[in-house]
């Protein structure tokens, strides 16, 4: 399933998987494009939360990239985009930058109780500015301490699936830590869960934060 949500005048579609394209201030960005059936070659910032082939995908970040866009990926993601003839901003946990215009703040995001998204292997959420509005990409992580210290976030955008990432009962734990004004559920339907996964997120955050599922 695929939709659009629209906060404050800034679009937030969700592709596939953990595939977003956001569109504001003029531009648009794509996160962790994937299993892309068009080439629209429309966008400005493509961004990469880490290196597996689910997030960064060479030959989806041609499809959708311009002449002149600018990739923001952790230097896990290097050898594969450094031959892409881009240009390459490296932002690793911790690391700010404005891209564009856009404000764009690499956080944590690894496992705790798994081995596929170690701490030290450097995988990034991140929380972008885009028109004033606040939205952080989780990335593939678990529920972890640093999601308390965010921030103010309008839209958050959570792994719900498991086995790789959090659960539906873990993600709704980050949601009350991150007290997004709206959380949208991510990482389902191409490799691990579905959209029960999604509805199961939805339903334990009832009446606590607005769950939008796209």
């Amino acid at each position: 399933m695929s939709g659009v949500f629209e906060y404050k005048g800034v679009k937030v579609e969700r592709l596939v998987h953990a595939a977003f394209r956001i569109e504001g201030a003029g531009l648009v960005i794509y996160i962790d494009p994937f299993q892309l059936r068009a080439a629209p070659r429309d966008g400005d910032i493509i961004i990469c939360t880490h290196d597996h082939y689910d997030h960064c995908s060479p030959d989806d970040i041609r499809k959708v990239a311009k002449l002149d866009a600018v990739v923001v990926a952790p230097s896990n993601c290097a050898g594969k985009i450094r031959g892409l003839g881009l240009q390459y901003k490296e932002l690793n946990p911790g690391d700010e930058a404005e891209v564009k215009g856009v404000r764009i703040k690499a956080v944590p995001a690894y496992n705790v109780n798994k081995r596929f998204h170690p701490k030290d292997y450097g995988g990034i959420g991140v929380i972008l500015e885009v028109a004033g509005v606040r939205i952080y990409h989780a990335g593939d992580t678990d529920y972890i301490p640093e999601m308390k210290g965010l921030g103010s976030v309008d839209v958050a955008l959570l792994p719900v699936s498991g086995t790789y990432v959090m659960t539906p009962e873990e993600a709704a734990k980050a949601a009350e830590d991150i007290k997004p004004k709206v959380a949208i559920p991510m990482h389902y339907g191409a490799i691990v869960g579905d959209e029960r996964d999604a509805e199961r997120f939805k339903r334990i955050l009832e009446g606590k934060i607005e769950v939008v599922i796209v």
